[in-house]
């Protein structure tokens, strides 16, 4: 049997997804080696990772602790993103979803 091109891998993967099987049943059904699949898998994924695009570190911190540090007010919980650009603040109450579109910003710089 011939080796498997990288598109090929690509295809099969995508198709797997879209199967609704597991990737055992899937592997069996396909007659693939299931830590084979496993392995492409993971090497696909880090190669569509761009360089730098790595999360942020996020921390929640305590308000006296933040407030003793910096001699500023702090809302009773407050998420801070520590990024190469900076410190980060907001307040827990904001929409995750905002949350989200700024660590896709950052995640840019």
């Amino acid at each position: 049997m011939a080796r498997r091109s990288h598109e090929d891998w690509v295809a099969l993967i995508q198709q797997q997804s879209a199967s609704g099987l597991t990737i055992t049943a899937f592997c069996r059904l396909h007659k693939l080696s299931i830590s084979g699949f496993y392995a492409r898998k993971a090497d696909i994924a880090k190669m569509s990772i761009p360089t730098g695009a790595l999360f942020v570190k996020a921390t929640l911190a305590s308000p006296t602790a933040m407030a003793t540090q910096a001699q500023l007010p702090v809302p009773e919980q407050t998420i801070f993103f520590q990024h190469q650009s900076g410190i980060w603040t907001f307040p827990s109450t904001l929409p995750a979803s905002y949350l989200l579109e700024m660590i896709k910003g950052l995640q840019a710089c």
